[in-house]
């Protein structure tokens, strides 16, 4: 019997539909399971993926919780709808290394949840407190800084080309990192800030024909795409800056052991690694009078 098998099992289970009843309830709030150990949160979650098109964010204890909690979920789905939501920093934040993989990973995130019209699916998000400190941009923002392109869309290859220039992407021959883009007669590559991997825009005309995700050491095409985002870096912007919690949509489903633990870590954290830095960021362009008002704030 393989993982799939074991996890229909569950989707047929009494306990599953009267869960997946509950969520459907807009007058429940909180609800408290007992006996899941081991895998068998991931398990029982994944039975929802078809049946509920909500946003679950897994919220573990720590990075290394929430790393197993992922790695299990990607076993049991093998989907792009479940994502892994990391700190952007290599360390605590108060050290201030940041980690250009990490943040290829949060924008990926955030390039999903904007996205989703429409959807017929769960999306899964798993992350933990240290990575919930941290602010991300607004959605508004985000808005304004992503450019969507989908297979069979017309836009010209020189549109796009400035499109890329505006939002700080620099043109180089070959891509080989986040930011950077090349054309080549009627291919556009761009290695946006919203993948693990560079995208190949094959134009006819004014029409994109083909979309696809390709390696940067061989130049190999990896998998189609039928629609992408393409993202610069969002972790220098300092205007519009939210909580996590407040980007994804309302009807998202919080997951998580102890949210008194929780809370509390992410407010430690909070205090020791951004909350300096979260002022400096609202008093930059203003007046002295509005720093003044911030300050006493």
């Amino acid at each position: 019997m393989d993982i799939k098998e074991i996890r229909n099992i569950y989707g047929k289970a009494p306990q599953i539909g009267a869960l997946m009843k509950l969520l459907k309830d807009n007058t429940v709030g909180n609800i408290f399971l007992k006996g899941l150990s081991c895998s068998a949160t991931p398990v029982v979650f994944s039975a929802f993926s078809d049946k509920l098109d909500n946003t679950f964010l897994f919220i573990l204890q720590d990075a290394d919780e929430a790393g197993y909690l992922y790695h299990d979920l990607m076993q049991i789905m093998e989907s792009d709808n479940v994502l892994f939501f990391p700190s952007g920093y290599k360390r605590a934040a108060k050290h201030g290394q940041r980690d250009s993989a990490n943040e290829i990973l949060r924008t990926e995130v955030l390039a999903k949840v904007a996205s989703r019209n429409n959807a017929n699916k769960a999306l899964f998000i798993v992350s933990y407190p240290d990575a919930l400190a941290e602010l991300v941009v607004s959605k508004k923002r985000l808005d304004e800084r992503r450019l969507s392109l989908k297979k069979g869309q017309n836009i010209d290859i020189t549109d796009a080309e400035h499109i890329l220039r505006e939002y700080g992407f620099t043109e180089t021959d070959y891509v080989y990192e986040p930011g950077q883009f090349a054309v080549r007669g009627s291919i556009l590559d761009v290695y946006s800030f919203s993948c693990e991997y560079p995208f190949r825009i094959d134009f006819f005309g004014d029409e994109i024909d083909t979309i696809r995700t390709f390696q940067v050491q061989d130049q190999l095409s990896k998998d189609k795409r039928d629609s992408i985002e393409v993202v610069p870096q969002l972790m220098n912007t300092t205007s519009e800056k939210i909580s996590f919690l407040k980007f994804l949509p309302d009807d998202t489903f919080l997951v998580m052991k102890d949210f008194t633990y929780i809370h509390d870590v992410i407010e430690r954290i909070y205090k020791d690694g951004f909350s300096s830095q979260a002022l400096t960021d609202r008093l930059e362009g203003a007046t002295e009078v509005e720093q003044k008002q911030i300050v006493m704030n």
